[in-house]
């Protein structure tokens, strides 16, 4: 017959085991992802954020080429001179409002191809300020 305390001990062994198990877990999340996670969670390997700096509605130094990995974590911060309606990634039909820079988009790069990215200008015209190269 196992003693009180020796009850008490496993019983805390396993709260902690628990506690370790639950903190592990929450830290492989999709945090600022698009909310469309179908599936069990997959591993992504996260990137140092990208900058695109956007004046007048037109992108400094052209058009860049973004390349990434399937799976990898896309983590983009757009720079505006002025408030524009949206930053738009297509294919993955990201939208953020415009109308504050930074814009910060965060999303984990599921889907392979070439993606054009875009900045919705307030006038109601587009630009193309970045293509999204995800290899599978």
């Amino acid at each position: 017959m196992r003693s009180t305390a020796a009850r008490l001990g496993m019983l805390a062994a396993a709260v902690a085991a628990a506690v370790v198990l639950f903190i592990v877990l929450q830290g492989s999340s999709d945090e600022g992802g698009d909310g469309s996670a179908t599936g069990p969670a997959s591993a992504t390997t996260t990137t140092a954020t990208e900058v695109l700096t956007v004046n007048d509605g037109e992108p400094v130094g052209g058009v860049r080429a973004l390349t990434h990995e399937k799976g990898e974590q896309v983590n983009l911060e757009v720079r505006l001179n002025r408030p524009e309606e949206e930053i738009h990634v297509h294919g993955y039909e990201i939208e953020r409002p415009a109308l504050r820079s930074p814009v910060q988009l965060s999303f984990p790069a599921r889907l392979d191809g070439v993606f054009e990215i875009e900045v919705h200008r307030a006038d109601g015209s587009d630009a193309e300020i970045a293509e999204l190269r995800v290899n599978p």
